[in-house]
């Protein structure tokens, strides 16, 4: 859409940007996906014309929201091994999914009370998702790990434990238990194969 793609990179444009998805996620935050315009024109003191104007639907609004929150926070880290990898990406995953709004955005998916809402955060985390599977494939290319692991298994067992310990139990993983979560899945996925 036109109007759309006038929220350019720098300047002002940027900085109602970033207002906008700040009050975004200050209201998912608080258990709320009535993102409308005039709730985020409140919220994050740009106008509801304005807001409007680049952003008219909710789900534009939450796209602007789920960018600013993913960002490259939890891009996977190449660091020349399997074992490297695991632990880089398990303590980017803990750091992430601790987050007060990454707890609230998963509240809300955890109730299945807003489809929509479901939908675009599923579509907007599955390449984000593929880049955590592609941890997986870039060890298979070096021959560190069979052809036969399956990346969603690996990736699962990863993210599980960090998703489940600040939704359930409303703790962070420790650094310790990182390591440990790491290294099993780690050692696990070399054995998947041989066991399976």
């Amino acid at each position: 859409m036109a109007d759309r793609e006038r929220v350019r990179a720098g300047g002002r444009s940027e900085r109602v940007r970033r207002q906008v998805a700040a009050g975004c996620l200050s209201l998912l935050a608080e258990g709320r996906t009535d993102l409308s315009p005039s709730a985020v024109a409140q919220r994050s003191g740009v106008t509801r014309a304005t807001v409007y104007r680049w952003w008219p639907t909710k789900v534009d609004l939450l796209h602007e929201a789920l960018t600013a929150h993913t960002g490259h926070r939890i891009d996977p880290v190449d660091t020349g091994t399997w074992e490297g990898d695991v632990h880089a990406l398990a303590r980017r995953l803990a750091t992430f999914f601790a987050d007060p709004v990454e707890v609230s955005l998963n509240v809300i998916m955890a109730t299945g009370a807003d489809a929509e809402y479901d939908r675009v955060v599923l579509a907007h985390y599955e390449p984000i998702f593929a880049a955590w599977r592609a941890v997986v494939t870039r060890a298979q290319d070096r021959d560190e790990l069979d052809a036969g692991v399956d990346p969603d298994t690996v990736v699962m067992a990863l993210a599980s434990p960090m998703l489940v310990a600040p939704l359930l139990f409303h703790r962070t993983v420790g650094a310790g238990t990182v390591r440990r979560l790491a290294a099993l899945v780690a050692a696990g996925a070399r054995r998947q194969v041989a066991s399976a």
